[in-house]
């Protein structure tokens, strides 16, 4: 069995709070709003540092990468390697694309279905129905946040064109920001804040 060191350096730490959120047996925020982890030993003033094993591997490595500030770090105990594979601090060519969308040349309707929308304020959940390919009602889904909603659709299967994922995305979210600030939502409309 190998050993791994997990460290979170507390003056890169934001306090994005994703580590806890993902691993929170192991890691959590302080009173500081600093990433620690449960269990770890302070290697200097603003480090610490825990010792785990190949069982911990996987998740101390997502908790890692998901890190916005690169505050946490996982090597091999024996040999001290970097096991998380990235390189943020490698510069590469950036590509500058400008946005653009033809809407007449580039839709293309999800072969799986499609969606409608509807927030409830005063129930405080958003529904949403799915319909197949034969435009049958096939499925419904209820929840309180975007994010849970298109989670979930993504989890079940209904949707397998990127584009539309990112439009359910930006739906939901339309929705639930109606649903908390009490104004109309109407699909496909922008919102009138």
């Amino acid at each position: 069995m190998s050993e791994y060191e997990v460290r979170v350096d507390r003056k890169k730490c934001i306090g994005a709070g994703f580590c806890e959120k993902l691993v929170p047996r192991m890691f959590k925020l302080d009173v500081k709003n600093k990433a620690t982890l449960n269990g770890g030993v302070a290697v200097d003033d603003e480090t610490v540092a825990l010792t785990v094993g190949d069982n911990d591997l996987k998740d101390s490595v997502m908790a890692a990468k998901v890190c916005p500030s690169y505050a946490i770090s996982v090597a091999n105990k024996a040999t001290g390697e970097n096991v998380l594979d990235i390189e943020p601090e490698k510069h590469i060519e950036v590509r500058n694309i400008p946005a653009h969308y033809d809407s007449m040349k580039e839709w293309v309707m999800d072969p799986l279905g499609f969606f409608t929308i509807k927030p409830f304020p005063d129930e405080g959940v958003i529904r949403v129905r799915y319909y197949n390919a034969k435009h049958q009602l096939a499925a419904l889904i209820e929840g309180k946040s975007a994010e849970e909603i298109y989670i979930t659709i993504c989890r079940e299967g209904l949707v397998s064109i990127p584009s539309h994922a990112a439009y359910l995305g930006s739906e939901l979210q339309k929705a639930e920001i109606a649903m908390k600030k009490r104004i109309d939502y109407v699909q496909d409309d922008p919102l009138n804040i």
